[in-house]
């Protein structure tokens, strides 16, 4: 029998496949943060996202990685982590959140990095990988005694996607976003033989 207590997070759903890297053994999910009876703020359509992979990329990013540009010609990376998760975890789902906020983001998907600990107990930290602008990073439920571990798992999680950064899935995925006459625009996004295009659909469809 295995033990696992998880850390400020829930879950009803495992998705795909796990995968392991830096101590940590992650798992896609569909949950929150939080518990079950607990309202979460998500994040706001302005907010940057923590522990972003452009921190996490040493020297020059993977070649990839530079053919991706937002409508400005700006470079960009969740088009990226949205193609390669499904690689990494075999699942191509990627809303894996219990409620999904509305879709103001390319990714938002709800991870676990699960450790082994010394007395043969797994703990496990839920966090969200998401993006704003088309800019990766990762949401963990609040708690400063745990940053030191948030920054390991940010660490692993990071190094995990870019250890062969030309494995990736095609996909069409889409998202909202304000416009600069503060309307809002459907963002139709497609990854496909490695190149990346956006449309822009003034009344997205569901």
């Amino acid at each position: 029998m295995v033990s696992i207590v998880i850390k400020h997070g829930w879950f009803h759903q495992i998705l795909g496949q796990c995968a392991q890297n830096g101590g940590f053994v992650f798992i896609a999910l569909l949950g929150d943060l939080g518990s079950e009876l607990e309202i979460i703020s998500y994040r706001r359509v302005g907010e940057d996202p923590m522990f972003p992979l452009s921190d996490y990329i040493e020297g020059q990013p993977p070649s990839i990685l530079q053919r991706c540009e937002d409508l400005f010609g700006e470079s960009v990376n969740a088009v990226w982590v949205r193609a390669r998760i499904p690689a990494v975890f075999g699942s191509n789902i990627l809303i894996g959140l219990s409620v999904p906020d509305y879709k103001y983001g390319l990714i938002e998907q709800m991870f676990i990095a699960c450790e082994l600990g010394s007395n043969g107990y797994w703990t496990a930290y839920p966090f969200i990988c998401e993006d704003y602008n088309l800019r990766a990073g990762l949401r963990f439920y609040p708690d400063a005694s745990l940053t030191e571990i948030y920054e390991r798992i940010a660490k692993a999680f990071w190094e995990l996607l870019l250890l062969e950064p030309k494995s990736v899935c095609a996909f069409r995925d889409g998202y909202l976003h304000y416009n600069d006459m503060d309307d809002e625009e459907w963002h139709n996004v497609v990854f496909k033989h490695g190149i990346f295009s956006i449309e822009i659909i003034d009344s997205p469809l569901f």
